[in-house]
């Protein structure tokens, strides 16, 4: 059973399932659309919307100015991709088409409703559950630093003196340069004096 996760900036996980009869799932922060998020930063009232099609699920933009994009490229519309990254405003969608036994999925209206729904309306609100989500494998917004090898406290300390004795350099032949366009002499040699 397919399945969609919207991150929203704060790390909140909100899990959505795909409906696999047909019907269209629109996101936005109106209340009339399947699935709404007005807490989201950038998201317009009709952002965008995920139909089943014969290549598989696609997502594409409801408005002309809604902003989409897939794996950081904007796109019009784009097929759904298991565990690639699709930013909708300020909030991160994923897509998974196998459901984990340990993560609740958001029970969705029945498909009776959903049928009548699409013909006339877009579906009412769909109930939220938050939960964090499990990390696996691919990081997404929070990826956590870590240290390499290279970074061992000398290497910092090493690093740090670096750019300090580089900036010094740099004030330095600022001064010079100074010096010499008002008194047209070195100042290296007046200090070594």
């Amino acid at each position: 059973m397919a399945y969609i996760d919207i991150i929203d900036s704060t790390g909140n996980d909100f899990r959505y399932q795909l409906p696999e009869d047909g019907s269209v799932l629109l996101i936005g922060s109106a209340e009339d659309c399947s699935i709404s998020l007005p807490h989201i930063a950038d998201l317009l009232p009709q952002h965008c919307m995920i139909s089943l099609q014969p290549e598989g699920y696609v997502i594409s933009a409801a408005a002309p100015e809604a902003t989409l994009l897939a794996e950081g490229q904007p796109t019009e519309a784009a097929v759904l991709v298991p565990h690639a990254v699709y930013n909708l405003g300020s909030a991160m969608l994923m897509y998974n088409d196998a459901v984990v036994e340990t993560a609740p999925v958001v029970e969705e209206a029945p498909a009776a409703e959903a049928e009548e729904a699409a013909d006339e309306e877009p579906a009412e609100p769909e109930k939220k559950k938050k939960k964090k989500k499990k990390k696996t494998g691919r990081q997404g917004l929070h990826s956590v630093a870590e240290f390499t090898e290279e970074d061992s406290p000398l290497h910092i300390v090493l690093r740090r003196l670096y750019v300090i004795a580089i900036l010094a350099l740099a004030f330095l032949a600022g001064l010079t340069m100074r010096y010499w366009m008002i008194t047209g002499e070195y100042l290296v040699d007046e200090l070594l004096k």
